[in-house]
């Protein structure tokens, strides 16, 4: 069974617990979970992670991301390989390392979303 929004908050909550008071902030704005909003403000904080050489907290968030593109339902799928993927700058030399650092299924996005590009 693929994972819902809350199976794959749950989980990254689970992994990432230092995401807590953030995703709550978020609950307390939004009334509700943005999953694209929350990706996207997850992104950031493992870029900054990443940046700042704290690469076991980008590891772990790109784990979590991984499998919520694998193994996510269609909007968690969505939701990471737009608002994480596609949104990190990957096209900038400057993230090549930040994406040579992410699990399998999140590089073949980039890949996929760079050949598309290219194609344009």
């Amino acid at each position: 069974m693929p994972l819902s929004t809350g199976d794959f908050v749950e989980v990254l909550l689970a992994r990432v617990p230092e995401l807590r008071a953030m995703f709550d902030e978020h609950l307390a704005y939004h009334d509700e979970i943005l999953l694209h909003v929350f990706v996207a403000e997850v992104r950031d904080v493992a870029i900054d992670a990443f940046d700042n050489g704290e690469r076991d907290l980008s590891n772990r968030i790109s784990v979590v991301f991984d499998a919520g593109l694998r193994d996510g339902d269609e909007t968690v799928e969505n939701a990471v390989a737009v608002s994480f993927v596609e949104d990190t700058p990957w096209w900038s030399p400057d993230r090549a390392d930040f994406i040579a650092s992410w699990p399998a299924a999140l590089r073949a996005e980039a890949d996929r979303w760079r050949s598309e590009a290219e194609q344009r």
